[in-house]
């Protein structure tokens, strides 16, 4: 006979009044091309699948930087629950502003990532008490795909530039973090998948 789901609480729903929560993002992340990871390589948590130990890449293939500026970056980045028939999922979504425009940017970029498959990892301000709140990663599951790409020559909050929306659509888990040992060996690691 087939085995039930265990969808049950495991854990306490209180405040740790000794960890002040911060809210918001980084200015820095990084972006992969989705056909770019290794996954039979990529390791997962033993005790928590939604805790990525190792990102790998394939041989040759290399992560490409973003940076937003101000004081609330990528804002419109969310995770969104998503009613199902027989199990509910998550939409997740990633607001990125590039502010120039010009022909390189179009060619090597916009054009790509209207039709390209995507991960990226931001960098939370709150990293709870063990650290491991840090590094979130976006569409390792199910692939981040362009939902909106405008380029309002009078917008304000672009000053002219881009505003890039990537949706994952229907992830299994609400979030999967990046956390090796320490802060610092998982910041290097992902410096490290960078493109120089």
């Amino acid at each position: 006979m087939a085995e039930a789901c265990d969808y049950k609480l495991a854990a306490n729903l209180a405040v740790d009044c000794d960890v002040k929560a911060v809210r918001g993002i980084k200015n820095s992340g990084v972006i992969i091309n989705y056909e770019d990871i290794d996954f039979e390589n990529t390791v997962f948590d033993s005790d928590n699948p939604n805790i990525i130990t190792s990102l790998v890449l394939l041989s040759g293939k290399s992560a490409y930087s973003i940076y937003v500026p101000g004081k609330t970056p990528y804002t419109g980045t969310k995770k969104s629950m998503v009613a199902g028939t027989y199990r509910n999922k998550f939409n997740k979504d990633v607001s990125i502003i590039l502010f120039d425009n010009g022909p390189g940017v179009v060619h090597h970029i916009i054009n790509q990532l209207a039709n390209g498959t995507f991960v990226v990892i931001l960098e939370n301000k709150f990293g709870g008490s063990d650290k491991k709140n840090y590094f979130e990663v976006y569409g390792i599951e199910a692939g981040l795909t362009a939902t909106a790409l405008d380029d309002d020559k009078y917008s304000e909050d672009t000053d002219g530039g881009w505003l890039i929306n990537l949706q994952e659509t229907n992830a299994p888990s609400a979030g999967i973090y990046y956390y090796n040992e320490s802060l610092t060996a998982t910041r290097e690691a992902i410096e490290a998948l960078v493109a120089e």
